[in-house]
């Protein structure tokens, strides 16, 4: 299987494998950010804290590259650390994640209003969708997606469970966490409310809030989105896993009518 990065030295190369929807030689966000996390993840295993925020800055559209990534401890504390990945192209950074780590406890209090695990249909009842909406970029036709409400191809919110098939960067098993964040990247496509032959979305950050680590390959996004004045919009998302759920998303939305044709 091709991955979608290929590790040269320091830097990673992005694969055709990578190739978003508004262009083949443009990198799929869930690339960009999917590549900063693994950073993220190995300086939390590093440490022993927990990843309980990360925000994703993406500020250029990246080409199918060779990408270096640089770290810096913005917060080193006994309780919070705050951690801040670069992605470069040469000297052009691309985007940012800063994340939040805490200190991991010895026990939690019970929630006697959280959702049932196992309350949500398993991916394995779930139905793919057609096609041509597997089809909406080289990146997501490595994506295995099953339907357990709504549509890909119709507007309106849905859910469905999402796993990335081929290994992120070659040679190295996808984690739990890199699914999570790959699979949030699609969570306004998932509710996408316009006819998207009149209209363009784009998403030009993301933030994800953890409340625990998620254990699974497969990740459950259930999402919607608010349109509201001026061409912004904003998308929601709950992020779950066999276990129930783990996470919160938001995306903060930028709708532009296409021209007439």
């Amino acid at each position: 299987m091709t991955p979608i990065f290929m590790p040269e030295g320091d830097l990673f190369r992005a694969t055709a494998q990578a190739g978003g929807p508004w262009s083949p030689d443009m990198l799929q966000g869930s690339a960009t950010t999917a590549l900063m996390v693994r950073e993220v993840e190995r300086l939390a295993i590093t440490t022993a804290f927990a990843v309980r925020r990360l925000t994703f800055d993406l500020w250029r559209p990246a080409g199918l590259s060779a990408f270096r990534l640089q770290t810096e401890m913005l917060r080193d504390g006994r309780k919070a650390k705050t951690i801040q990945v670069r992605l470069m192209d040469g000297t052009s950074e691309i985007g940012r994640c800063t994340a939040l780590l805490t200190a991991q406890g010895s026990e939690s209090p019970a929630d006697p209003f959280s959702k049932a695990a196992g309350s949500d249909a398993a991916p394995e009842t779930g139905t793919p969708p057609p096609a041509f909406a597997q089809k909406w970029s080289r990146y997501f036709q490595n994506v295995s997606v099953r339907l357990i409400e709504g549509a890909l191809e119709k507007p309106g919110p849905a859910a469905a469970w999402m796993r990335l098939d081929v290994p992120l960067v070659d040679g190295e098993a996808n984690t739990p966490l890199l699914q999570a964040v790959q699979a949030a990247d699609f969570s306004s496509g998932v509710a996408q409310i316009v006819d998207m032959r009149e209209w363009t979305f784009v998403n030009p950050e993301i933030s994800l809030y953890l409340f625990r680590a998620p254990q699974d390959q497969w990740i459950l996004i259930r999402s919607r989105t608010r349109v509201g004045a001026c061409g912004a919009g904003l998308t929601t998302a709950t992020l779950s896993d066999r276990h129930g759920p783990f996470a919160e998303v938001m995306q903060a939305m930028t709708f532009e009518r296409r021209p007439a044709a």
